[in-house]
């Protein structure tokens, strides 16, 4: 299952960090909301489909969000000191701003191909979505950011962002999930069936 895991980390890593901008720009209190975000997604895809049990999700909650986001697990607590930010470019914080206001479905569609690199049709395979449902979704949610940002086109801007984005955030994000994950695998926890995103 591990695999499926790497693969939910690729697509949605990206997608976790303009949401926890939305939260805080601080780059250790974001890691740490990443990696329960990309835990519980990661949870959720194997559970619900067959009514997984919620003490899964009480042992998340327990084993990570007590001593990783209250406590700082690594031993560091995040609030009140000076560390790195989550974004440091002005226009970086503008755009996921306005991002972070689109509505959800127009939002994740911007976000998973602009920035993820999802084409439309296997985009429209993972959100088990018609295709021209997705496509005009993103069509909508790319003319509502630019009039957000009061530009003519916005493309241009989600290109930058998704060459600039703190590849090293997310990659940090992941490999903490994946730990996570790995560490409940060889605890016996029984994975689920592969999903099918082809």
């Amino acid at each position: 299952m591990l695999p499926v895991y790497e693969r939910i980390m690729e697509l949605y890593g990206p997608y976790v960090l303009v949401r926890c901008a939305k939260c805080t720009n601080r780059r250790l209190q974001a890691e740490d909301i990443g990696v329960f975000t990309l835990i519980t997604t990661c949870l959720l895809v194997s559970e619900l489909p067959q009514a997984g049990e919620i003490s899964r999700f009480i042992d998340v909650m327990v084993e990570v969000v007590r001593p990783d986001v209250v406590l700082r697990g690594r031993g560091r607590a995040w609030w009140g000191q000076s560390e790195d930010l989550l974004l440091g470019d002005e226009d970086q914080q503008r755009l996921v701003e306005a991002l972070n206001r689109l509505p959800r479905p127009l939002r994740t569609v911007v976000v998973l191909h602009h920035v993820a690199g999802v084409e439309p049709e296997p985009l429209a395979r993972l959100l088990e979505a018609p295709a021209t449902l997705v496509t005009a979704q993103l069509g909508r949610g790319e003319r509502a950011l630019a009039k957000r940002l009061g530009v003519p086109d916005a493309r241009g801007l989600l290109a930058r962002f998704a060459a600039d984005l703190d590849t090293g955030w997310i990659q940090e994000a992941a490999a903490c999930a994946l730990d996570y994950l790995a560490r409940q695998a060889r605890r016996g926890r029984p994975g689920p069936a592969r999903p099918d995103w082809n």
